[in-house]
């Protein structure tokens, strides 16, 4: 067998049909170019070897507030930037089949998802998982699999991310990991909420919160009351809901969480605007509030919902011209970030102010452009609001047509 032909620089190999990356050799360190500045300027690379990579890998992610336990829950978009340039660089690693340290890889997997790379994510946790499982780390193996049902419940696919977050309860509870059973009964929690079935997503809730409060996380207790509000406001138990979420703004404000406090002060503001308050100028403050933290975080989700929030009190007060500027700011931002669900929500309310002006040809583009988002995505409830909305301006359109 012939030795193979390598391009002058030894970054590639000729296969006989085409250029390849070329593997790593004990005499050849992995060729990869990780310039000085990759993240926050001062991450400095003296020798190109992996051991040298990996690290600086690591020290970009943490002083992002990434490890292989945590991770934020936002990121800017400059911040974005910055998980890009290291995910990058990881990627390059595997080309070359270069393993690194499965913890490492838990922590680019986190960083992955949080950048909404969901593929490379759940190929960093696959590969964490292995590794975990070659070496017989439980302690390991629990938190993988709690990942992988992270990506499994944004996929959609709600049994496989059950059955993956009870794999992962199993070894906390065996390894005594308090944390971590707490934060798997929430995730289940979550896709017990999704199901609608809401007495076992309090149930869950519940149970991890008192684990929050044994442990002394506050942070994570003022997240799960925020959760539990919403299950009480989705039951219609307003009061205990307001309860939940002034709870929450209290811990989340003690804590310093200063995204988790904007959410709590947007459903604060929905009690505000439910039918039997109708408190709509301090529903306004409220979202106005959550706006402002939202904007300077660079999170464009939440300053969309806060948008569409404030144009839904504007339509109320009857200010059409005012809520569809609102609707129309949440609308470009939805699209920009690829919320699909917050598209169609948007464009439902900016059919609804089209219906209001007595247009109903107007109206009707704008619930079918809704509808077929929903259908598109699954949004079963939404589907049936829209196609409810489009069978009263039907019998409206014919009256107009006649």
């Amino acid at each position: 067998m012939s030795d193979p032909i390598f391009s002058q620089d030894g970054q590639f190999m000729w296969t006989g049909s085409e250029w390849i990356p070329a593997p790593p050799s004990s005499s050849q360190s992995a060729n990869v170019n990780l310039q000085d500045n990759v993240v926050g300027g001062d991450v400095n690379i003296t020798q190109n070897n992996v051991e040298d990579i990996t690290n600086a890998m690591v020290q970009a992610l943490e002083k992002l507030g990434f490890s292989g336990q945590s991770s934020p829950t936002e990121l800017t978009s400059t911040q974005e930037k910055e998980v890009e340039k290291v995910l990058e660089i990881s990627e390059k690693l595997a080309d070359y089949g270069i393993t690194v340290d499965p913890w490492t890889e838990i922590t680019l997997g986190l960083a992955a998802k949080l950048a909404g790379r969901t593929h490379s994510a759940q190929q960093h946790f696959q590969r964490a998982l292995g590794t975990f499982r070659q070496n017989g780390d439980r302690e390991g193996e629990g938190k993988s699999l709690h990942c992988l049902g992270a990506i499994k419940e944004r996929q959609g696919e709600l049994a496989e991310a059950e059955r993956l977050y009870r794999g992962s309860l199993a070894f906390s509870r065996d390894i005594g990991d308090r944390q971590g059973e707490a934060a798997t009964l929430s995730e289940l929690g979550i896709i017990a909420t999704t199901r609608h079935d809401l007495a076992e997503a309090g149930r869950l809730l519940s149970w991890s919160i008192a684990i929050m409060r044994e442990i002394g996380d506050r942070k994570g207790e003022g997240k799960l009351l925020l959760r539990l509000g919403n299950i009480a406001e989705r039951r219609g138990e307003y009061a205990e809901a307001e309860r939940l979420y002034k709870e929450s703004l209290v811990i989340t404000r003690d804590t310093g969480d200063r995204l988790a406090e904007a959410k709590s002060l947007n459903n604060l503001g929905n009690i505000f605007v439910a039918p039997r308050r109708a408190e709509y100028a301090e529903a306004e403050r409220l979202y106005k509030e959550s706006l402002a933290i939202r904007r300077e975080f660079g999170d464009r989700q939440g300053e969309a919902a806060c948008l569409n929030n404030l144009g839904i009190i504007a339509e109320m007060r009857g200010k059409l011209s005012e809520a569809e500027r609102l609707y129309r700011n949440s609308l470009v931002i939805m699209r920009e970030i690829g919320d699909r669900k917050g598209e169609a929500d948007t464009l439902y309310n900016l059919g609804d102010i089209e219906d209001v002006r007595g247009l109903p040809i107007g109206a009707e583009r704008l619930h079918k452009e809704s509808l077929a988002i929903r259908r598109e995505i699954g949004d079963k409830l939404g589907e049936a609001k829209s196609l409810n909305s489009l069978s009263g301006l039907t019998a409206r359109l014919r009256r107009y047509r006649t």
